[in-house]
Parts: structure tokens; sequence; C-alpha cells
């Protein structure tokens, strides 16, 4: 490719009639929906990374990213981090490496001149690569030009994640590239115990087969630099409780905390002096690191978490205390350590409520299925389905469609086909003439380029063109301190959609 034509100028072309041809919102489309699973991230098939398989550049290079509400946009690590690919330990517990040299179809961008969006903080540590390139998601589609960070940070290390945030570059890429018919998206982070299941992120509705009861509907918080995080609930009680006994660790008297709820972290942080109180109701030993406990001085406990409308969530004891587990020499997550049981609770007892965010992390959304809806600045949990998964989902699609002005004239609103419960399905149907397009428009691109470019060697005997090598960014790069951003997504349009580019 690169030796032939100019492949941002197409890449931008395409994407200019594509914005033109047809609107963000496609109601017709199916639902993206994709796997929270175990996922081999090593080119020798060793590592593995529990997280959302995501395929990037050309040839593919695999990644497994968790959801993150904080990010606005996708980061991945960068191949030097772990000094190399070969090194499965580090590759696994970053959830993948990216190499550029080896993808043909990435194209290294100046920040300014990026699509992605402009929310994001910057750690003043870290380097950061903004480019663009081929993405697949899984079985369900694809998008050209589609935004990505290469994040390094030797210091704090490097955040990846897949962006679910307010301005998020993810949502807004699918839903313009006709991959996913909204930007509302429903969660179901699966099970991290012993007993392991495997979640669900559908793009565009949610898996009603994962709903135990009628969801409850909260509005999103106000993002600040002491909350920082869209999805926001003011918890009223927290209780530990064994067979015998109990302990508020936050009671109603002492009034409610806000808490975020965030996917990409696992356990709960609650405030230094929550964190104590349970420390010292366990009989916790600070010999043992991080509030560890001796496999046979188990606590018999559990905990019960109360919102201050009401709704309740009981986090069971083979939830909140398992075997230490965590990467080993060849990246996998496993029991690295039999005789120690970890709890789900950050130990920070060293810190100040102050300094301190309360987060319900994926333990607490083991239980609960969210349901997040931007647009109308609102999200909704229910308890989710315990136990073994259904073979059957039911992905419930939820997609306003947009009044087209033939709609206006008439009097009338436009109706998408299809059901609005209709179910999970590979996108390559619903875009079909949406890949049509794109294969008609970038072969015109190719035309048109290679033409202009054979007259200009005829007209000034100009030497062959040599191939694309796009410009390494210095590891110097720093932006300006962006801070978390509430105004609207500053982007520019580079999506489009295909369903087999290699």
């Amino acid at each position: 490719m690169r030796g032939v034509f100019d492949l941002p100028t197409l890449l931008w072309i395409v994407s200019w009639a594509l914005q033109t041809i047809a609107a963000s919102v496609d109601c017709s489309v199916t639902p993206l929906s994709l796997s929270w699973s175990n996922i081999t991230v090593s080119a020798n098939g060793v590592a593995v990374t529990r997280g959302i398989e995501l395929g990037i550049g050309t040839p593919n290079q695999i990644f497994s990213l968790r959801p993150s509400t904080t990010l606005n946009n996708t980061r991945i690590a960068n191949v030097l981090d772990c000094v190399s690919a070969a090194n499965t330990s580090c590759v696994g517990g970053k959830g993948g490496v990216f190499d550029s040299s080896k993808s043909s179809t990435f194209v290294v961008s100046l920040k300014n001149r990026w699509n992605g969006s402009a929310a994001d903080t910057e750690a003043a540590t870290g380097a950061y690569v903004y480019f663009n390139d081929i993405i697949d998601f899984q079985a369900n589609g694809t998008v050209l030009g589609y935004p990505l960070v290469e994040n390094s940070d030797l210091i704090s290390g490097p955040e990846a994640g897949l962006p679910l945030g307010q301005n998020s570059s993810f949502l807004a890429a699918v839903t313009q590239a006709k991959v996913a018919p909204s930007t509302v998206w429903g969660l179901d982070a699966g099970d991290r115990s012993l007993s392991p299941r495997d979640g669900k992120l559908v793009v565009g509705g949610y898996d009603a087969s994962r709903i135990a009861t009628n969801l409850t509907t909260f509005p999103l918080g106000t993002w600040t630099n002491q909350q920082p995080c869209p999805l926001q609930v003011k918890v009223a009680e927290i209780i530990y409780s064994s067979p015998n006994f109990q302990t508020f660790l936050l009671s109603r008297s002492a009034g409610s905390v806000t808490a975020c709820i965030e996917p990409q972290q696992q356990r709960f942080t609650f405030l230094p002096s929550m964190a104590q109180k349970f420390a010292n109701f366990t009989g916790y030993n600070d010999s043992y690191p991080g509030l560890t406990f001796p496999t046979d001085t188990r606590p018999d406990g559990a905990l019960q978490i109360t919102l201050d409308n009401g709704y309740t969530t009981n986090i069971t004891n083979d939830h909140l205390f398992n075997p230490q587990r965590g990467s080993d020499k060849n990246g996998q997550y496993v029991v690295t350590n039999s005789s120690v049981l970890e709890t789900g609770i950050a130990y920070n007892v060293d810190d100040a409520d102050a300094d301190v965010q309360l987060i319900l992390g994926g333990l607490f959304l083991t239980y609960n299925h969210i349901v997040v809806d931007y647009d109308n600045n609102q999200f909704q949990m229910a308890p989710i389905v315990q136990g073994a998964q259904s073979s059957s989902a039911n992905i419930t699609k939820i997609c306003t469609p947009v009044p087209t002005a033939e709609d206006s004239e008439a009097g009338q609103t436009h109706t998408p086909s299809g059901d609005g419960s209709s179910r999970a399905a590979a996108i390559g149907g619903g875009t079909a003439g949406g890949v049509a397009g794109v294969a008609a428009l970038a072969g015109l691109c190719y035309f048109l380029l290679r033409k202009r470019r054979r007259d200009r060697q005829r007209q000034h005997q100009e030497p062959a063109e040599q191939p694309f090598s796009p410009k390494s960014m210095a590891s110097e790069l720093h932006s300006d301190e962006r801070k978390p951003s509430e105004l609207a997504l500053v982007r520019r349009s580079l999506y489009s959609t295909t369903d087999n580019i290699h």
C-alpha cells in the first residue's frame, strides 16, 4: 500500500465522502457485541490477558483491554516498554504491545491534527504518540483511520484501556463507521473469582438476558478533579458482616459519600478511614502486605453496599477473598500464592480521606449490569443474573433515529428497519451498502492518485515515488496539560468501514 499511493490522503477522501453521504446514527445497524474474556496477546500463544479483544494494524497485533470510563481515547503500550515482544510476562501484563514498524497501515499524526478526543489528561512522565490505523472488533467489523495513542511511561507504567468516557473517540468511531447504531453502551463485567464467567460489552444497546430485575436510573455525575468519572453514585452505607457481628464502614449518620463506578479497576477503593475499620474488624496483621491474610485465618464476613436511593449490593465472601493471583512468567493470570488470601479492597490507610476517591470497581460490577446513555445524561443499573451464562443472548437495541430532510418535509420521523430488540450478529450484513461504498470510493481514489502521479512523472520526469514511511515522533513529545473536560469532544472525522481489509 505504502509504495503505491498516499494512504493518509486516501483515508481522508474516503472518510469525507462517507460523512457527506450518511449521518453518524443509523438505527438499522446491529449493536456491536464484544466479549470480555481471556485473550492470547503474544505471538507465541503464551501470554493471556482478560479483556476485550481488538486487532490493531495490518497484519493484526492482538490486544486485550479493560474498559475505562476515565479514558476518551484508546491507549496501548509500546513494544519497547517490554524491550521486545518476546517478553511474554510483560506483554501479558500490559494486555498486548504495539510495534508500529510491523503495521503497513500505521499513520502517525501531529497531535493538533489528530482525529481523536482532546479530553484525556497526560502524565508528566509519559510519552505519547498519536496515530491512526485499522482496527478489527472481533468478528463484528473493521474501522479504517481509527485514532489510537501509543503510551509509554517507564516510571508509573502506561495507562492502557478501551475508552468509554463521555468524549470517547471509540464510541464516535464505531457509530460514524456504522459498526454500531448508537453510542449507548451496556456492560456485563463478568466474574474474576475462582468460578470465572466471561463478560460482554454491547455498543448500541445491552444484553437483557443478563439483567435480573428492572433497571434503576441515575443521573450522570459532573466530572471534576475530585470526582474524575461520569458514573457517580451516592453511597449511604457500607456494612461488613460476619455470622455473629457487623461493623459500619460507612454509616448513614455520617452522610453519603460520592463514589465512581469504574470498570478499569477491579478492587474497591474505600476512604482510608473505612479501610482501617475493615482491617481492625477482620484482625488484619500488617506484617502481611496490602490487606492479605493467611488462608488458615480467612475472615468469614461479607460486604453490603447501599446507595442513597436504597439500591443495595451484597458482595459474598467467596468474591471478597481469593487466593493471591497475578501474572506469572508467561504473562498468564494465575494463583501465585495459594497460602495467602487477598482482599478485594485496596489498602490505603496511610492516605488522607480528603485525598482519596471512593471507587466501586469491577468487583462491584460482577453483581451489577450498567447501561450508559451519555446523550440523555443518564445511566441505568440492575442486579446481574448470577451463575452460568445463558447460551442465547438477548441484545436489546437502543437508538434514537435522526429525522431526515425528507421526513421533515413529509411531516414524519424516520423509522429504522428491523426489530428494536434484535439479537447480536456479525456486522457485515448490516453494513453491506457502506462496505460497497467504501470499496468504490477507495478504488476511485486509488485510480485518481495513481493517474496524477504518472502524469507528473511524464511531464516533469520525476523519480518514482518512494515507499511511504511516517516519521517517528520524538520520545520527549509532551503536550500542554489537559484536564478532564466537560466540553464537547474536539475531533476531526476520519472514520470509514470495511468488512475485509486484509
